[in-house]
Formats: structure tokens, sequence, C-alpha cells
């Protein structure tokens, strides 16, 4: 096989990757067309749908930037203007316009793997990089989630891209000159990262230090060397000053961000962290989602042990040669475990501040890094023996493009697997989300309606307030969060059974649409204390909260 058609072998395998990638996108923005969200998404939702001044004061008490919800504001927006929002004929729901907007992220990633990354690193590198962004464990579900993770991991990998290039002119020399426009977009990704995500504008800090750091060294080479080594002033300025311009831009928000951390320092839900979170981050990334669990966790430690051993040949091949591709992996690949070791950091010295999901913003990075590495093992197969691929006919060589191999089948089959996953469980909510919404159809605006669970309540009001504002739903001996009760109409509480009795005294109609096991425990003590009956009518998922509808009668 001449090393033409071995070099097209590796295209061809590259190419297959990309028309994955491209059929996962497909199926995301097919299953968009449902209506069902979950209560973080009741977030996004309501405050999208408000004027920019109100989302903006709203936003300021909740616990992320603004800029997201701007985006899907201003498309929910446009497409009301021209009067295409709606649950009419020919006209698109919110919900799915709002879904459809977490998905074009994916598509402007794929842009970037198919241009930037494929001239600098080939093809195959490419392919990989897109399928993984969309099928790797945890990705399938934020292609299409209404929330900001998929634009937070496009303005960090944006950002990472465009460093990269901003630095490939810091090593040209000044002959390349200011290098204004990758400047700009290293600029306003940046910014965009820290008004979309607070882990977002860590990870915009993160890559503006590395960068930061091996200019500065290299620069400081340059000038020792007399005139040997040659660096553009230029671009390090330019670096400089997209720094300071996002320090200025993040200015307007500080203090909300500062009054936002005060709060949450006093009180958050999340967990402590320990030990145990570094392996629960690992398998958060790792893991498939196998039917059978022993497979799902060989799985996610071959993906450890095969990516930290491709990653150190890499950093090991770049103290060696010093090649500028080489250093673009490692700091690519750095951006999640600093992202990582800076949340718990601060979890530990603060209060808790870290969950899983909050590393979605540096994926990008991650498997840029990933794929590169990948694509440079598996095209050694597909090269011929020359002087300077000889490394690759050593025993070492021979292991790390098999491992290469094996990573390589082993994204495709955790992708295939997940993906098929996440289309099956959409499918099934869909489903399963139009027979409650048929029991919503059913539910008069003087039925009085009890919930025990404050995400249910706060989404059976969504819907159905979502023609009129007639209905109430009660939440039992709680009280809705106070932006959703500010937000959602309809939001009562009940904390008295006697009341639930005098409701069925006065000839109310009461359903109790009671969630968790301790529903049973409820209807069985209301018939104890107050001799009021229940008839179980059905279970129903919304989204992905189940509960079962019980019909309640005091005869």
């Amino acid at each position: 096989m001449t090393k033409l058609k071995k070099q097209t072998a590796a295209n061809w395998i590259g190419l297959v990757f990309f028309v994955a990638a491209f059929i996962c996108l497909l199926w995301s923005v097919i299953l968009s067309f449902s209506i069902d969200i979950w209560y973080d998404e009741l977030f996004t939702m309501e405050f999208a749908k408000r004027p920019v001044g109100e989302m903006l004061g709203l936003a300021a008490r909740d616990v992320h930037p603004p800029l997201y919800y701007i985006i899907v504001h201003v498309f929910l927006t446009a497409f009301n203007g021209i009067g295409l929002l709606g649950d009419g004929a020919g006209q698109i729901a919110p919900e799915v316009l709002a879904k459809l907007v977490s998905v074009f992220p994916f598509v402007i990633i794929m842009v970037y793997a198919g241009t930037v990354v494929r001239k600098r690193f080939g093809l195959l590198a490419a392919g990989i990089f897109s399928f993984a962004i969309v099928s790797m464990p945890q990705m399938p579900e934020y292609t299409t989630e209404i929330r900001m993770y998929s634009w937070a991991l496009l303005f960090v990998t944006g950002m990472m891209i465009h460093g990269f290039l901003l630095f490939e002119s810091f090593r040209a020399g000044n002959q390349k000159g200011w290098d204004i426009g990758n400047g700009l977009a290293l600029w306003l990704y940046a910014s965009a990262s820290a008004y979309t995500h607070y882990y977002a504008a860590l990870a915009a800090g993160i890559i503006f230090g590395m960068l930061f750091v091996v200019m500065l060294v290299l620069f400081v080479k340059a000038m020792k060397s007399a005139g040997k080594e040659s660096v553009s002033f230029k671009a390090f300025g330019m670096l400089i000053i997209c720094m300071n311009l996002t320090a200025i831009t993040y200015v307007p928000w500080l203090s909300v961000f500062l009054s936002q951390a005060s709060a949450v320092k006093a009180n958050y839900w999340i967990q402590p962290v320990g030990i145990r979170s570094i392996g629960s981050a690992i398998k958060h990334l790792f893991k498939g989602y196998f039917a059978n669990e022993l497979v799902a966790v060989v799985g996610a430690v071959i993906f450890f042990v095969i990516i930290a051993a491709l990653f150190i040949k890499n950093l090991l091949t770049y103290i060696k040669e010093k090649q500028d591709k080489d250093l673009f992996v490692v700091l690519s690949f750095l951006v999640l475990p600093l992202l990582v070791a800076g949340g718990l950091l601060a979890s530990v010295l603060l209060r808790p501040v870290f969950v899983n999901r909050y590393m979605l913003p540096a994926y990008g990075c991650f498997w840029l890094a990933v794929a590169i590495m990948i694509s440079r093992e598996v095209e050694a197969l597909f090269q011929k023996k020359t002087d300077t691929e000889k490394e690759k006919s050593t025993v070492g060589g021979k292991v790390f493009a098999g491992l290469g191999t094996a990573l390589l089948l082993l994204i495709l089959v955790t992708g295939i697997v997940d993906y098929k996953s996440f289309i099956g469980n959409e499918k099934y909510r869909i489903v399963n989300m139009e027979k409650t919404l048929s029991l919503f159809e059913e539910i008069s605006p003087d039925t009085v309606i009890i919930s025990n669970f404050n995400h249910v309540q706060g989404l059976l009001s969504y819907y159905l307030n979502r023609d009129s504002e007639d209905y109430k739903v009660h939440l039992y001996q709680e009280e809705a969060e106070p932006l959703i009760g500010e937000m959602v109409p309809g939001l009562e509480t009940i904390d008295d059974p006697v009341d639930i009795a005098n409701y069925l005294d006065g000839g109310k109609k009461v359903l109790f649409l009671g969630s968790f096991n301790s529903r049973e425990e409820l209807v069985r003590q209301w018939g104890e204390e107050f001799g009021i009956k229940n008839e179980n009518q059905g279970s129903y998922l919304m989204e992905r909260y189940w509960f079962d509808v019980f019909a309640l009668k005091n005869y």
C-alpha cells in the first residue's frame, strides 16, 4: 500500500467519524421537538421570556451569569417577532426552540473541527473530535438540554483554539503583526465564557494563565538569545491586552458575582467533597451507558489508563522536541484537570461548590487533545517506516500505536452505545410526556391540585398555565423556591391536612400528584386522621419526574 493510499485510509476513518457526528446532531434536532423540560430548565424558560432588564435582575439573584439566558431570549424574541413562536400550526414551541438553541453550539464546534483542527492536525483528529464531543458519556444529554453548558463548552473551546492561533503568530515573529483577528476572538470568547458559567470563567482564566506563562518564558528566552530566536512582541502584547479587556468587560457583573458568592458561602445545596469526588469526576467523564455495570466500569478504567499513558507520552515528547502542536495538546488537555482542581480547592477552603457537570465547559478542550493524540498513533499504522518515523518501529512505538487504536475503537463503541441510549430515553420521555399532557387537558382550573415535591409543583403550574394563569398548584407543608415562586404563576402552599378535608367538604375536586414513596404514607395518614379516601388513577412521567395521581374523596 503506498503512503498516499495509507494516508487516504486514515482520512476515510476521519470522515466516517465526521458523518457519525453529523447523524448524532441530526438526531438531537429531531429529539428537540418535544416540550418536556425539567426543573433547572424551568429557570431558563422563565428567565428567557422576560425583558432583558427584568431578566438581569432575576439572574442576579440566581447562581449563574446571564449571557446564556440573553442568547435564548434573543432567539425567542426573533421567532416571536416573525410569528413563528407558539403552539399553533406552522409555529415552534418555545421549549423546542430553546432545545435547538442548545444544539447550535455543537454545529459551530464541528465547523471549527472541519476547518482549523483539520488543517493543523488532520481529518482523522477532526473527525474523532467531532464524534467525541457529541457522543461521549454525558454529552448527548447536553446537546438538547435547555441550560448553558453547550454554550459554555463552545466558548471555552473557541478560546483555546484562538489562543493557539495567537500563539502561532507569536512563534512566527513580528512579521505576523498584532494578529488582531485572533486577539479579538480570544477576548470575545473569554468574556462570553465568564458571562455564561463561573466554571467557564475559571477555565478562561486557566487558559489565559497558561498562555501567558508559556509566552513569557519563550519571550525571555528569545531576548537572551541575542537575536538567534525570534518571537512576536506584538502577539504577546495582544494576549496581555485581551486579558485586560476581559477583566474590564467583567467589571459590570463583578459586584453581582461577589453577592452571589456570599450567598452561596452562606447556604448552598452542594454536598461536601472528598477523595471520592475525584473518582466520581472520572466516572462522569468516562463511564458509558452500558447495560452491564461491570462493563461500564471496566471501560471507564481503560479510558483513564490509555488516555493518561498517551498524555504522558505527549508531554515527554514536547519536553524533548519542543513542538508547538505538542504544546497545544498539553495545554488543551490540562484545562480540565486544573478546572477540577480549582473547584475542589474552592470547595475545601470555602464551602462545597463543585459538582460533576461543572466540568462540562472544559470537555471540548479535553476531547480535542485526546482526539489529536489518538490520531497520531493511528496514523502511524498508515505510514511508511521512514527515517522520521523510526520511533514507530520500536516496541514502544508499536505499543502506543496499539493503545491509540484501542482507544479509537473504545470511543466508537462507547459513543454508539451512549447515543443510542440517549435516543431511546428521549423517545420514552416523549411518549410519556404526551400521556401526561393529555392528563393536564382533563384537569379543570377549579380543581385543587396538591404536590409534595417542589420540582413537580413548579413544572405542573408551568404546563397548566401555559395559556392562562387560572390554575393553582399547592405544595404540601413546604414553600416554592423564592425565584420560582416569583416567576411561575399559581404556586400555593397547603400546610394542614385539615384544609384538604375542608376542600372536599366544600365540594371541590382534589387531586394529589404525589412523588416518592412518601406519597403512600401521606394518603394513609390523611385517611386515618380525616377519613380521606383515595383512588390511584395511575403513574405519569414529566420529563424525569414520576408521580402518581390520587383522586381524593371524603366518602
